[in-house]
């Protein structure tokens, strides 16, 4: 009996672990002498929040498939909601690349010190 509780008990912990969403952490890209680091944090609920992006607030993230979707609100001079959706050529443990408007976007995994 005790060898099969032990067993489950794994069982639970790698299933949880195995269906982590690889996307959700904070992603940032590089601060420069023109702007401070700057990004979004993709929560394990579906929501979304901005890291040092004055005009944009994010309010909800998905995937489907190969594709970010990104919600929120621009509160700079062109008040209105909005949903990006932005294709994911890479995500892994450090790294996200996101393609919007054939442009490349490179992000990196921001971790708290």
């Amino acid at each position: 009996m005790k060898k099969v509780l032990i067993f489950s008990a794994f069982a639970l912990l790698f299933s949880m672990i195995s269906c982590t969403n690889p996307l959700v952490g904070a992603w940032v890209q590089p601060e420069t002498k023109h702007t401070q680091e700057q990004g979004f944090e993709l929560h394990k609920d579906g929501t979304a929040s901005d890291i040092n992006v004055d005009y944009v607030t994010y309010e909800s993230w998905e995937k489907k498939g190969d594709y970010l979707i990104l919600n929120g609100k621009n509160i700079g001079s062109m008040k209105r909601d909005f949903s990006d959706t932005l294709k994911i050529e890479k995500v892994d443990d450090d790294e996200l690349i996101l393609i919007t408007s054939g442009q490349v976007v490179k992000y990196k995994r921001k971790v708290e010190k």
